[in-house]
């Protein structure tokens, strides 16, 4: 399955951001691992135009990222956001729009809930799955985290239910994946604790996660880690920067488990710039 955490971060409290860390590991129910360079964190995003001078709507008043991420059914995470980009990133009013954060995330439950809903049928209990979605509301001037989850109705059918976070505070934090209530008790537990050198509590989750992944005993939760930051300039995918030999200072940027060089570096006279983080 995963395992992901998104929490609040003010170490610039000019510019408070949601950070999210994630392993990369997709396996068959834990028997076996399918892969390990999974990608579960991404960039939604939203563009609103409206008409020209010519009518057409060729005008752009609204653009921006937000993060997304899943847990659970591979098929159905993927591929409910590969449906939703298109949308999403068409979107068109009669003037310059901001759209508020929580409208696209009503969007977005009733396209889940409807692809989880035919789902369902086809692939029973393996259709599980968990959505994320987290950034900056431009309307709102806060942060926000939408959590979408598999749950019972008043029938015991199952059906997905949002969460809404939008009272954030530096201890503030939502898991998805695996082993949930474990996880959930260590990332609480972590900040309600002490930093210490190279361990900030600003970054507490990211830590558990990776010790997750580099822990061998936890076979739905492995490979690489996954970083990124949504604040009000949108959402951001980061590599991480490691060093070539322990202790010495040559380092090298590393994006799910590949080095970030030559023939994967390089777009013509451009280059790839992810901002990497240690």
């Amino acid at each position: 399955m995963t395992a992901i955490a998104i929490w609040f971060n003010n170490e610039n409290p000019e510019n408070p951001s949601l950070w999210v860390a994630s392993d990369s590991r997709v396996s068959n129910n834990g028997n076996y691992t399918l892969i390990d360079d999974a990608v579960k964190v991404f960039a939604l995003p939203v563009v609103c135009r409206f008409p020209g001078a010519d009518g057409f709507f060729s005008q752009i008043g609204y653009v921006h990222t937000y993060g997304y991420c899943f847990a659970g059914s591979t098929l159905l995470g993927q591929n409910t956001f590969l449906a939703l980009m298109p949308l999403l990133s068409n979107l068109a009013a009669s003037q310059a729009y901001t759209p508020e954060m929580a409208y696209v995330a009503d969007f977005i439950w009733k396209y889940l809930s409807r692809a989880f809903n035919d789902y369902k049928e086809i692939a029973c209990k393996n259709s599980s799955v968990e959505v994320a979605l987290f950034g900056w509301c431009h309307a709102t001037q806060k942060q926000h985290i939408f959590h979408y989850h598999p749950d019972k109705d008043d029938k015991g059918n199952y059906i997905i239910k949002r969460t809404d976070y939008t009272d954030l505070n530096e201890k503030s934090f939502v898991y998805l994946g695996d082993d949930s209530s474990n996880m959930k008790q260590k990332i609480q537990k972590a900040f309600d604790g002490d930093s210490e050198p190279g361990r900030p509590l600003s970054r507490i989750p990211r830590y558990i996660i990776e010790e997750h992944i580099q822990n061998s005993e936890y076979k739905t939760i492995g490979g690489n880690l996954q970083l990124g930051i949504a604040d009000q300039f949108g959402f951001r995918p980061f590599s991480i920067c490691k060093p070539r030999v322990s202790g010495k200072s040559e380092a090298y940027l590393e994006y799910l488990g590949y080095e970030l060089h030559q023939d994967i570096q390089n777009v013509g006279y451009a280059f790839v710039s992810l901002p990497g983080m240690i």
